[in-house]
């Protein structure tokens, strides 16, 4: 049995070949995505640039590591050159200046020491003189003996330069450091004295405070 054909029907189909319209969740899930790429883009960009200035960081802390320690090879090297030039030259030995330069040494760091201890200038003075008196005497005692001069210049400033900290030493175990005076200068006195103060007044002005 033939039925006709409804004319409406063909028109009421829809057109094929054309895409659906996307949804708002569609389009937010496009969007999210371009903008997940545009972040990942910046970042992959800020690491790759982070590596170059790291790399160039690293390179530059090399370099100022090396041009530090020439310049302290070289402040090492010249004190020490100049000591045994001197030894050759004043004392006809490389040895002596040696022996002698590194004495300096020993009593500077002496020297700070007993500074940095409190220990009095006059006391400190009163070594160097004994010490230098000392010096004084084995010169003389060489020149008595008509020995090289040289040589026995180098063995007087030898003497000296070790006796003069063996009798700091000796000054400073006879009268002792002033202990008192040495923590005074690593104790805030004031600032603890003051704080209490503080608080005493403070307390004194609260209603928990003594009463008068």
């Amino acid at each position: 049995m033939d039925y006709a054909q409804d004319p409406g029907s063909a028109g009421a189909a829809p057109a094929q070949g054309k895409p659906p319209t996307p949804g708002l969740r569609d389009q937010l899930r496009v969007v999210w995505d371009a903008v997940r790429r545009l972040l990942t883009a910046h970042v992959d960009l800020a690491k790759a640039e982070a590596g170059e200035i790291g790399t160039e960081l690293k390179r530059v802390a090399v370099l100022g590591g090396i041009a530090l320690g020439a310049l302290f090879s070289l402040a090492l090297l010249v004190p020490i050159g100049l000591l045994l030039f001197l030894g050759e030259w004043l004392f006809g030995s490389i040895g002596w200046g040696v022996l002698l330069g590194s004495f300096v040494f020993v009593d500077a760091a002496v020297l700070a020491a007993l500074v940095a201890l409190g220990v009095p200038g006059g006391r400190i003075a009163q070594a160097f003189v004994i010490a230098i008196a000392l010096g004084i005497l084995v010169l003389a005692g060489g020149v008595v003996l008509h020995l090289q001069l040289r040589p026995w210049v180098a063995l007087s400033l030898f003497v000296a330069l070790v006796a003069w900290p063996i009798a700091a030493g000796f000054g400073v175990a006879r009268h002792g450091i002033d202990t008192d005076a040495l923590k005074a200068r690593f104790y805030p006195t004031q600032t603890i004295e003051t704080t209490k103060e503080t608080i005493e007044w403070v307390r004194a002005r609260t209603p928990l405070g003594p009463k008068s």
